[in-house]
């Protein structure tokens, strides 16, 4: 589907794959995220090793795999269990005692076994009306003695964006926009705004280097598409400019930072053109002619981000901060939309 020149897309998203590929580039940032988790102080330079991981599906609806981080000499589980397509999806963390107190390395011939059964936590990353906000594990034992436990839990669409940054859940805050079910007029305005706000979050996270940024990337891609999947269920209720105006909130790369390096290897190769076209028809035309043509690149290949989601407006406003003059922007936007138009009626076979 094509709103306004942007493509929106139905993604299939495997959050376990996401969750897990997001710890992962970062120890400081899971020991900031379990410390969110349990209310721990963990120091961010404690010692990170990760254990034998089960493969992780592709299939965004499978129970996923289980993963094992031993931090500061505890062991941890972390798994994301899916009920259904739509239905609650739960975040389930357990912390074992120094040493993981694992059944089996225990030695047998001791007469008396002290074990600390795991604490644990489950945080519903989204729910439905029957989601508990308590969780009571009724565990009996083989020889009929049985425990009650009152099983902390956390439900991601009862917290603020504000918290879950401050206590360092972005990890699982990249979730944050799937817990709106639905998206209509009445929450339009409410749904924009969380996720510009969400967005704004993880950028001041990446700037103090508690997210890598290339895990904020992906958390930011994660929304995007989270997003476009929620506009597609939603299309029929929200009109093409309340879509548009979603999609237009969601980036916050530095677009300065990435054209400014097109523009100085496209200032050198429009040296050396205008350089040799100068010599046969005027050192004068040839610059000219050469950073048009330049000017002309560094457009294209700005617009062509819009294929996959990105502002339109943030990019104009970065091309004229570049100096680039408004005809060949708009000469650049119009033969990328053309270039769209082309690939969309060959896509649906006109």
């Amino acid at each position: 589907m094509i709103i306004n020149g942007i493509e929106v897309q139905r993604h299939e998203l495997s959050y376990d794959r996401i969750i897990k590929n997001t710890l992962a580039k970062s120890d400081p940032m899971t020991i900031r995220f379990i410390n969110g988790l349990f209310d721990d102080n963990i120091t961010p330079d404690a010692s990170v090793e990760w254990l034998d991981k089960e493969s992780v599906s592709d299939k965004h609806t499978s129970i996923v795999a289980d993963f094992y981080p031993r931090i500061d000499g505890k062991m941890y589980a972390i798994e994301i269990e899916q009920d259904g397509k739509d239905g609650d999806m739960a975040l389930r963390v357990f912390k074992y005692s120094v040493g993981g107190a694992m059944l089996h390395s225990m030695n047998a011939t001791k007469a008396e076994l002290n074990i600390t059964f795991p604490q644990p936590c489950v945080v519903f990353l989204s729910s439905t009306r029957n989601t508990p906000k308590e969780l009571t594990w009724n565990i009996e034992f083989y020889d009929g003695q049985k425990l009650t436990l009152q099983v902390p839990t956390i439900r991601l669409s009862d917290m603020s964006v504000k918290e879950i940054a401050k206590r360092n859940l972005l990890p699982i805050g990249q979730f944050y926009m799937r817990t709106f079910k639905k998206v209509n007029e009445r929450n339009i305005d409410k749904y924009r705004k969380t996720a510009k706000s969400l967005l704004a979050e993880i950028k001041k996270a990446v700037d103090r280097g508690d997210v890598p940024r290339d895990a904020g990337l992906q958390m930011q891609d994660t929304i995007r598409k989270t997003m476009e999947n929620a506009l597609m269920k939603s299309k029929m209720e929200v009109d093409v400019t309340m879509t548009t105006n979603i999609i237009e909130t969601l980036p916050w790369i530095d677009y300065q930072e990435v054209f400014s390096k097109i523009e100085e290897r496209g200032k050198a190769e429009g040296k050396a053109e205008g350089r040799a076209e100068g010599k046969a028809e005027g050192k004068a035309e040839g610059k000219a002619e050469g950073k048009a043509e330049r000017d002309m690149e560094i457009a294209m290949k700005a617009f062509s981000g819009l294929m996959r989601g990105k502002n339109e407006t943030v990019i104009v406003d970065t091309l004229k901060d570049l100096g680039i003059p408004d005809k060949i922007i708009n000469a650049a936007r119009k033969q990328e939309k053309a270039e769209r138009e082309k690939q969309a009626k060959d896509r649906s076979g006109a």
